[in-house]
Protein backbone atom coordinates (compact mmCIF):
# COMPACT_ATOMS: atom_id res chain seq x y z
CA UNK A 1 0.00 0.00 0.00
CA UNK A 2 2.77 2.40 0.84
CA UNK A 3 1.91 5.78 2.34
CA UNK A 4 -1.09 7.58 0.87
CA UNK A 5 -1.67 11.23 1.71
CA UNK A 6 -5.39 11.98 1.93
CA UNK A 7 -6.58 13.73 -1.23
CA UNK A 8 -8.58 16.30 0.76
CA UNK A 9 -5.71 17.41 3.00
CA UNK A 10 -5.51 19.43 5.11
CA UNK A 11 -8.41 18.04 7.15
CA UNK A 12 -8.31 20.89 9.69
CA UNK A 13 -7.19 24.52 9.43
CA UNK A 14 -7.74 27.52 11.67
CA UNK A 15 -10.94 28.25 9.73
CA UNK A 16 -12.40 25.06 11.25
CA UNK A 17 -11.85 26.29 14.81
CA UNK A 18 -14.93 28.03 16.30
CA UNK A 19 -12.80 30.51 18.27
CA UNK A 20 -9.96 32.77 17.18
CA UNK A 21 -6.57 31.07 16.81
CA UNK A 22 -3.42 31.65 14.79
CA UNK A 23 -3.11 27.98 13.83
CA UNK A 24 -4.10 24.39 14.66
CA UNK A 25 -1.50 21.60 14.44
CA UNK A 26 0.42 18.68 16.02
CA UNK A 27 -2.45 16.59 17.43
CA UNK A 28 -2.26 13.55 19.65
CA UNK A 29 -4.62 10.84 18.35
CA UNK A 30 -6.60 8.00 19.96
CA UNK A 31 -9.78 5.97 19.53
CA UNK A 32 -12.32 6.92 22.24
CA UNK A 33 -15.82 5.44 22.48
CA UNK A 34 -15.52 4.18 18.88
CA UNK A 35 -14.77 7.69 17.66
CA UNK A 36 -11.56 9.25 16.42
CA UNK A 37 -10.28 11.83 18.88
CA UNK A 38 -7.59 14.39 18.19
CA UNK A 39 -6.16 16.56 20.94
CA UNK A 40 -4.92 19.45 18.85
CA UNK A 41 -2.47 22.17 19.66
CA UNK A 42 -3.87 25.62 18.93
CA UNK A 43 -1.72 28.72 18.99
CA UNK A 44 -3.84 31.44 20.54
CA UNK A 45 -3.73 35.08 19.34
CA UNK A 46 -1.24 35.92 22.10
CA UNK A 47 1.22 33.38 20.64
CA UNK A 48 0.87 30.82 23.46
CA UNK A 49 -0.58 27.37 22.86
CA UNK A 50 -3.47 25.44 24.40
CA UNK A 51 -5.23 22.18 23.46
CA UNK A 52 -8.62 21.70 21.82
CA UNK A 53 -10.45 18.43 21.16
CA UNK A 54 -11.70 17.37 17.73
CA UNK A 55 -14.00 14.36 17.21
CA UNK A 56 -14.85 12.31 14.12
CA UNK A 57 -16.98 9.27 13.31
CA UNK A 58 -14.92 8.29 10.26
CA UNK A 59 -11.41 9.63 10.88
CA UNK A 60 -11.65 12.14 8.03
CA UNK A 61 -14.29 14.73 8.98
CA UNK A 62 -13.71 16.34 12.37
CA UNK A 63 -15.71 18.73 14.53
CA UNK A 64 -13.63 21.00 16.75
CA UNK A 65 -14.89 21.93 20.22
CA UNK A 66 -16.24 25.43 20.76
CA UNK A 67 -13.60 26.31 23.36
CA UNK A 68 -10.13 25.09 24.42
CA UNK A 69 -10.10 21.75 26.26
CA UNK A 70 -6.96 22.35 28.32
CA UNK A 71 -5.07 25.61 28.82
CA UNK A 72 -2.00 26.75 30.76
CA UNK A 73 -4.32 28.53 33.22
CA UNK A 74 -5.90 25.16 34.12
CA UNK A 75 -2.61 23.96 35.59
CA UNK A 76 -2.90 25.65 38.99
CA UNK A 77 0.04 24.35 41.09
CA UNK A 78 2.09 23.64 37.94
CA UNK A 79 1.33 26.91 36.13
CA UNK A 80 4.87 28.26 36.40
CA UNK A 81 6.11 25.42 34.14
CA UNK A 82 3.48 25.98 31.42
CA UNK A 83 3.03 29.76 31.55
CA UNK A 84 4.22 30.19 27.96
CA UNK A 85 2.09 27.36 26.59
CA UNK A 86 1.35 23.64 26.38
CA UNK A 87 2.41 21.89 23.19
CA UNK A 88 2.44 18.71 21.12
CA UNK A 89 0.49 16.08 23.11
CA UNK A 90 0.89 12.33 22.71
CA UNK A 91 -1.98 10.17 24.02
CA UNK A 92 -1.66 6.63 25.38
CA UNK A 93 -4.41 4.45 26.81
CA UNK A 94 -3.23 2.35 29.77
CA UNK A 95 -5.93 0.08 31.21
CA UNK A 96 -9.01 2.32 31.69
CA UNK A 97 -7.28 5.71 31.64
CA UNK A 98 -5.87 7.97 28.94
CA UNK A 99 -2.55 9.68 29.56
CA UNK A 100 -1.33 12.84 27.86
CA UNK A 101 2.38 13.58 27.71
CA UNK A 102 3.09 17.06 26.39
CA UNK A 103 5.55 19.91 26.48
CA UNK A 104 5.17 22.59 29.11
CA UNK A 105 6.92 25.77 28.08
CA UNK A 106 8.02 28.64 30.33
CA UNK A 107 11.05 30.72 31.24
CA UNK A 108 12.45 27.47 32.66
CA UNK A 109 12.59 26.00 29.10
CA UNK A 110 10.58 22.99 27.84
CA UNK A 111 9.86 19.97 30.02
CA UNK A 112 7.45 17.02 29.87
CA UNK A 113 4.07 17.28 31.62
CA UNK A 114 1.76 14.34 32.41
CA UNK A 115 -2.04 14.42 32.71
CA UNK A 116 -4.59 11.63 33.03
CA UNK A 117 -8.26 11.54 32.06
CA UNK A 118 -11.13 9.11 31.55
CA UNK A 119 -13.41 11.37 29.51
CA UNK A 120 -11.27 14.11 27.89
CA UNK A 121 -13.38 16.64 29.79
CA UNK A 122 -11.72 16.68 33.21
CA UNK A 123 -8.00 16.12 33.70
CA UNK A 124 -5.86 15.11 36.66
CA UNK A 125 -2.71 17.14 36.11
CA UNK A 126 0.17 15.11 37.53
CA UNK A 127 2.85 17.68 36.76
CA UNK A 128 6.37 17.48 35.32
CA UNK A 129 7.91 14.05 34.78
CA UNK A 130 11.23 15.38 33.48
CA UNK A 131 13.52 18.27 34.21
CA UNK A 132 14.19 20.78 31.44
CA UNK A 133 15.15 20.71 28.73
CA UNK A 134 13.08 17.78 27.43
CA UNK A 135 10.19 17.10 25.05
CA UNK A 136 8.77 14.60 22.50
CA UNK A 137 7.61 12.16 25.18
CA UNK A 138 5.47 9.06 24.56
CA UNK A 139 4.30 6.33 26.94
CA UNK A 140 4.03 2.63 26.12
CA UNK A 141 0.42 1.35 26.41
CA UNK A 142 1.19 -1.44 28.89
CA UNK A 143 3.70 -2.43 31.53
CA UNK A 144 6.78 -4.34 30.37
CA UNK A 145 8.64 -6.44 32.94
CA UNK A 146 6.47 -4.87 35.65
CA UNK A 147 7.29 -1.25 34.78
CA UNK A 148 5.82 1.61 32.80
CA UNK A 149 8.09 2.92 30.04
CA UNK A 150 8.50 6.29 28.39
CA UNK A 151 10.49 7.65 25.49
CA UNK A 152 11.63 11.28 25.40
CA UNK A 153 14.22 13.60 23.90
CA UNK A 154 16.41 15.56 26.32
CA UNK A 155 18.60 18.33 24.97
CA UNK A 156 22.15 17.89 26.21
CA UNK A 157 24.32 20.71 24.87
CA UNK A 158 24.66 19.74 21.19
CA UNK A 159 23.06 16.29 21.61
CA UNK A 160 19.47 15.61 20.51
CA UNK A 161 19.07 11.86 21.07
CA UNK A 162 16.07 9.72 22.01
CA UNK A 163 16.18 8.13 25.48
CA UNK A 164 14.07 5.51 27.24
CA UNK A 165 13.34 5.09 30.95
CA UNK A 166 10.99 3.17 33.25
CA UNK A 167 8.83 3.81 36.30
CA UNK A 168 6.85 1.87 38.92
CA UNK A 169 4.09 4.52 39.07
CA UNK A 170 4.37 6.89 36.04
CA UNK A 171 5.73 9.63 38.31
CA UNK A 172 9.19 8.48 39.43
CA UNK A 173 11.48 7.62 36.52
CA UNK A 174 14.88 5.96 36.28
CA UNK A 175 16.98 3.29 34.57
CA UNK A 176 17.72 5.76 31.76
CA UNK A 177 19.13 4.34 28.55
CA UNK A 178 20.08 5.87 25.22
CA UNK A 179 17.71 4.51 22.59
CA UNK A 180 18.55 6.20 19.28
CA UNK A 181 20.85 8.90 17.98
CA UNK A 182 20.67 10.87 14.73
CA UNK A 183 22.47 9.29 11.80
CA UNK A 184 25.14 11.70 10.58
CA UNK A 185 24.92 12.91 7.02
CA UNK A 186 21.31 11.77 6.51
CA UNK A 187 17.79 13.23 6.60
CA UNK A 188 17.91 13.05 10.43
CA UNK A 189 21.37 14.57 10.83
CA UNK A 190 20.57 17.33 13.33
CA UNK A 191 18.05 15.84 15.79
CA UNK A 192 15.39 13.17 16.27
CA UNK A 193 12.39 12.71 18.55
CA UNK A 194 9.36 10.47 19.02
CA UNK A 195 6.30 11.21 16.87
CA UNK A 196 3.72 8.78 18.26
CA UNK A 197 2.75 6.45 21.04
CA UNK A 198 4.20 2.96 20.36
CA UNK A 199 1.93 0.32 18.76
CA UNK A 200 2.37 -3.34 19.71
CA UNK A 201 2.86 -5.78 16.84
CA UNK A 202 3.93 -9.42 16.71
CA UNK A 203 7.40 -8.32 15.63
CA UNK A 204 7.92 -5.54 18.16
CA UNK A 205 6.87 -2.05 19.18
CA UNK A 206 6.39 0.27 16.21
CA UNK A 207 6.89 4.00 16.71
CA UNK A 208 7.01 7.00 14.42
CA UNK A 209 9.88 9.41 14.92
CA UNK A 210 10.87 12.69 13.32
CA UNK A 211 14.23 13.65 11.94
CA UNK A 212 15.55 17.13 11.26
CA UNK A 213 18.26 18.30 8.91
CA UNK A 214 19.48 21.83 8.37
CA UNK A 215 18.70 23.19 4.92
CA UNK A 216 20.12 26.61 4.11
CA UNK A 217 18.92 28.98 6.83
CA UNK A 218 16.03 26.68 7.83
CA UNK A 219 15.40 22.99 8.59
CA UNK A 220 13.60 20.07 6.96
CA UNK A 221 11.36 17.96 9.23
CA UNK A 222 10.54 14.42 8.04
CA UNK A 223 9.07 11.27 9.61
CA UNK A 224 10.47 7.74 9.88
CA UNK A 225 9.63 4.50 11.71
CA UNK A 226 11.50 2.43 14.29
CA UNK A 227 10.86 -1.11 15.58
CA UNK A 228 11.71 -1.86 19.22
CA UNK A 229 12.00 -5.23 20.95
CA UNK A 230 8.80 -6.35 22.70
CA UNK A 231 10.38 -7.49 25.97
CA UNK A 232 13.46 -5.25 25.93
CA UNK A 233 12.14 -1.99 24.44
CA UNK A 234 15.54 -0.30 24.80
CA UNK A 235 16.75 -2.51 21.94
CA UNK A 236 16.24 -1.12 18.42
CA UNK A 237 15.54 -4.05 16.10
CA UNK A 238 15.40 -1.92 12.95
CA UNK A 239 14.61 1.56 11.66
CA UNK A 240 13.88 3.18 8.34
CA UNK A 241 16.84 4.31 6.29
CA UNK A 242 14.65 6.82 4.45
CA UNK A 243 11.72 8.93 5.68
CA UNK A 244 8.18 7.68 5.08
CA UNK A 245 6.70 11.20 5.07
CA UNK A 246 8.38 14.33 3.74
CA UNK A 247 7.22 17.90 3.05
CA UNK A 248 6.38 17.88 -0.65
CA UNK A 249 3.09 19.72 -1.16
CA UNK A 250 2.29 23.40 -0.69
CA UNK A 251 0.35 22.83 2.54
CA UNK A 252 3.44 21.09 3.99
CA UNK A 253 6.02 23.55 2.69
CA UNK A 254 4.36 26.94 3.20
CA UNK A 255 3.16 28.09 6.60
CA UNK A 256 4.35 29.31 9.99
CA UNK A 257 7.40 27.03 9.84
CA UNK A 258 8.46 26.11 6.30
CA UNK A 259 9.12 22.55 5.09
CA UNK A 260 7.74 20.58 8.04
CA UNK A 261 5.76 17.38 8.41
CA UNK A 262 5.34 16.58 12.10
CA UNK A 263 3.22 13.96 13.85
CA UNK A 264 2.25 13.40 17.48
CA UNK A 265 -0.11 10.46 16.97
CA UNK A 266 -1.64 7.70 14.90
CA UNK A 267 -4.56 5.29 15.16
CA UNK A 268 -4.42 1.64 14.09
CA UNK A 269 -7.42 -0.56 13.28
CA UNK A 270 -8.00 -4.31 13.77
CA UNK A 271 -7.56 -4.87 10.00
CA UNK A 272 -3.98 -3.57 10.19
CA UNK A 273 -4.66 -0.19 8.62
CA UNK A 274 -3.17 2.92 10.19
CA UNK A 275 -4.15 6.58 10.08
CA UNK A 276 -1.24 8.94 10.70
CA UNK A 277 -2.29 12.43 11.75
CA UNK A 278 0.36 15.02 11.01
CA UNK A 279 0.80 18.73 10.47
CA UNK A 280 2.15 20.63 7.51
CA UNK A 281 4.33 23.67 8.13
CA UNK A 282 3.05 24.01 11.74
CA UNK A 283 -0.16 25.43 10.27
CA UNK A 284 -2.75 22.66 9.74
CA UNK A 285 -3.68 19.03 10.38
CA UNK A 286 -3.38 16.38 7.67
CA UNK A 287 -3.90 12.64 7.27
CA UNK A 288 -1.80 9.89 5.70
CA UNK A 289 -2.90 6.25 5.51
CA UNK A 290 -0.84 3.07 5.50
CA UNK A 291 -0.70 -0.41 7.07
CA UNK A 292 1.24 -2.07 9.87
CA UNK A 293 2.53 -4.55 7.31
CA UNK A 294 4.00 -1.79 5.16
CA UNK A 295 5.58 -0.01 8.11
CA UNK A 296 7.22 -3.26 9.28
CA UNK A 297 8.52 -3.85 5.77
CA UNK A 298 10.20 -0.43 5.48
CA UNK A 299 11.84 -0.92 8.88
CA UNK A 300 13.56 -4.00 7.52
Amino acid sequence: MGIIKYSKNPILTKEDVPFKVNSIFNPGAIKYKDKYLLMCRVEMPNGRSSFVKAISNDGYNFDVDSKPTLTPADHNDHYEYVEWGIEDPRITKIEDKYYLTYTGYSKYMPLVMLAETKDFETFNLLGPITEPSNKDCALFPEKINGFYWKIDRPNAELRHDIWISCSPDLLHWGNYKILMEPLNGTWENDKIGSSSQPIKTQEGWLMLYHGVRGFGVSSLYKIGVVLLDLEKPWIVKSRTKEPILSPELDYERIGDVQNVVFSCGWIDAPDGSVKIYYSGADTNICLAETTIEYLLSVCK
